[in-house]
């Protein structure tokens, strides 16, 4: 039994790296998704009349393991035609619905007719509650059926002097969300503390923790374009994880996906998933984390 639960882990870790490619290839509009190595260019015109692919190739359903990674992958399916300002995709939002039939997005709520209490989800729980919120909003803003959502998840605290490392590994994990036409608390929060998320990557990038430094980095691009500032030189940040990452196609797709928002002008913001206007980027306020000296510690 061990043998088979690893063997099946490891063919859904197999699918996530290879829909993930295929989500690489189409925000390259290359479909050369075994490249990595070539970087987009933020300023090249889109040919005319050309839309990004979807993240699954045509002829056939997808299979389990590529349900999955739909699942993981969440948000991210959608980012080709998000950065782009295109209508979203009909057929990756039928894979992403059926991901979430597949895989429920509520497996810790209680059973039908219970009185007890959802429990709140915290840390990788949490991730995966938004995530899965997100995904489910775009769902909905293609105009495709999806089993309505429950209630959205607790937003993540905002940070303290004491606990800010901790809080921007949450946001870390949080990073899906950060693409154009979504927004909530989640995002009012990168918002209002992006110094400390600038801490944050600085931080991971002295351990050497490459895949939340550029998970942070996201998070900073996705704040510069929505108005707000960066406080880190993203490009040199961005070179460095490249050259020293672990090399996973999903490290590349965050890497892509920073590099792109910055560039995606008035597509980020847009109208968000569930219709009502993103709220331009607002610089930190006073008193936040960040202008803290306590918050420097690393």
């Amino acid at each position: 039994m061990p043998f088979a639960d690893t063997t099946l882990r490891d063919e859904y870790a197999a699918a996530v790296e290879r829909v993930a490619g295929q989500v690489l290839g189409a925000l390259r509009d290359a479909g050369d998704p075994a490249a990595p190595t070539r970087r987009p260019d933020p300023g090249a015109a889109r040919p005319a009349g050309s839309t990004p692919g979807g993240p699954l190739p045509a002829g056939g359903p997808p299979s389990r393991a590529e349900l999955a990674a739909v699942r993981v992958l969440g948000p991210d399916l959608f980012a080709p035609h998000l950065l782009a300002g295109l209508p979203l995709d009909g057929p990756t939002a039928d894979a992403a619905a059926e991901a979430l039939d597949t895989f429920p997005m509520h497996e810790a709520s209680p059973a039908p007719g219970s009185t007890a209490a959802r429990p709140e989800p915290t840390g990788a729980a949490l991730a995966n509650a938004w995530r899965d919120r997100a995904t489910a909003q775009l769902v909905e803003l293609a105009n495709r059926p999806l089993p309505a959502p429950g209630p959205d998840p607790v937003g993540p605290p905002a940070p303290t002097a004491g606990d800010w490392p901790q809080w921007t590994v949450t946001m870390a994990r949080l990073s899906a969300l950060a693409l154009p036409r979504l927004d909530g608390p989640v995002h009012e929060l990168a918002h209002r503390h992006s110094l400390t998320l600038a801490r944050g990557a600085t931080r991971s990038m002295l351990r050497r923790d490459y895949r939340t430094a550029a998970r942070l980095a996201r998070w900073l691009a996705w704040n510069e374009a929505n108005g707000g500032p960066a406080h880190l030189e993203l490009g040199p940040v961005l070179d460095r994880i490249r050259a020293v990452g672990d090399g996973s196609t999903r490290m590349w797709l965050e890497l892509a996906i920073a590099e792109l928002l910055p560039g995606a002008g008035t597509a980020a913001t847009g109208t968000t998933a569930t219709g009502t206007p993103a709220r331009p980027g607002s610089r930190p306020e006073r008193g936040d984390l960040g202008d803290s000296p306590d918050g420097a510690a690393a």
